[in-house]
């Protein structure tokens, strides 16, 4: 007979859910910044469009109940823009949104065939916040890509906000529009010159002083 349960799948915190929808383009305008420089922006901006860095953030509405947690039939291959600024910026476990700091640092994962610069012992730049002990094994397992493909945990006692990833924008003769999009993975550092330009989805966080560590080190096998 076919096992059933009755409890409900767990979802990560930074999941985007259905009825979840970004702004529009047409929203998007230049301005000018302290400095005299050209940069993009929101035809009706508020504080909360901008980061520390004065980097402009995607908007995107959130489906949330009455306490603050995500709702809707989730999105599996998307990441709600705003949900994973939060999470790294006060460094909280992605998938359950609870503190993530660990007696011996952060604990943040990647794909094995990611960026292998860690072999060498130089910093790891990643945009997956970080996991808490309690969701580290259900992290990998609602992770097809990490399941399938294999992982790497990263121990690090040290982490700093470094950039952002998201898409630059162009001035043309027919208004604003997104260069084309196969970089819009490749993160851009705090400090670029053009990245008033970008219009940032996801926070990048770079790992310094860590170990490369197995799960079971961390959280035994049951």
């Amino acid at each position: 007979m076919k096992r059933t349960s009755a409890a409900p799948k767990l979802v990560p915190y930074v999941t985007s859910r259905e009825g979840e929808y970004g702004g529009l383009e047409s929203e998007l305008t230049l301005s000018m910044n302290v400095f005299g420089s050209v940069r993009l922006a929101y035809q009706d901006e508020t504080p909360v469009d901008r980061g520390p860095r004065g980097e402009l953030w995607a908007r995107c509405s959130q489906s949330l109940d009455a306490s603050g947690k995500p709702v809707g039939k989730p999105q599996w291959r998307l990441v709600n823009p705003t949900r994973q600024r939060r999470t790294m910026e006060e460094l909280r476990c992605q998938v359950g949104f609870c503190p993530a700091e660990t007696d011996r640092g952060y604990v943040f994962l990647a794909g094995s065939a990611e960026d292998p610069s860690h072999r060498s012992g130089e910093p790891v730049r990643t945009a997956q916040p970080p996991v808490c002990l309690e969701h580290l094994r259900p992290a990998v397992e609602l992770c097809p890509y990490l399941r399938k493909k294999g992982h790497v945990a990263f121990l690090a006692r040290a982490t700093s906000v470094w950039g952002v990833i998201g898409s630059r924008y162009r001035l043309t003769a027919t208004g604003l529009e997104p260069l084309p999009s196969e970089d819009d993975d490749a993160p851009v550092a705090y400090g670029h010159p053009q990245l008033g330009w970008f219009l940032a989805s996801q926070l990048v966080r770079e790992l310094r002083d860590y170990e490369v560590v197995d799960l079971d080190d961390l959280v035994p096998a049951a």
